[in-house]
């Protein structure tokens, strides 16, 4: 992944979890390995000690990059998200 890609996907879902009223407090993101043809990287996601992890493609991160509509990041990330909501809930 890109520098540019990962800051994209940061900005990205940091402004996702804003909208969701999510308080992130951390985002990590492994480095992506290859599984069959497809390169996915890891997203460990933390709000208020709660960790979710969502797994992400590279092509959707391409996307993110040229600034097109990704529709399966965006539902990975708003499930992992919704998630992330139910843990933290008291």
């Amino acid at each position: 992944m890109t520098v540019t890609g990962e800051v994209m996907l940061d900005k990205y879902i940091f402004a996702l979890a804003k909208q969701m009223g999510v308080k992130l407090s951390k985002i990590v993101i492994v480095d992506g390995k290859e599984v069959g043809v497809l390169d996915v990287h890891l997203l460990k996601l933390t709000a208020k000690g709660q960790t979710v992890h969502v797994l992400v493609y590279q092509a959707d991160i391409v996307c993110l990059e040229k600034r097109k509509p990704c529709d399966r990041l965006d539902s990975r990330v708003r499930t992992a998200l919704e998630r992330l909501q139910v843990a933290i809930q008291p």
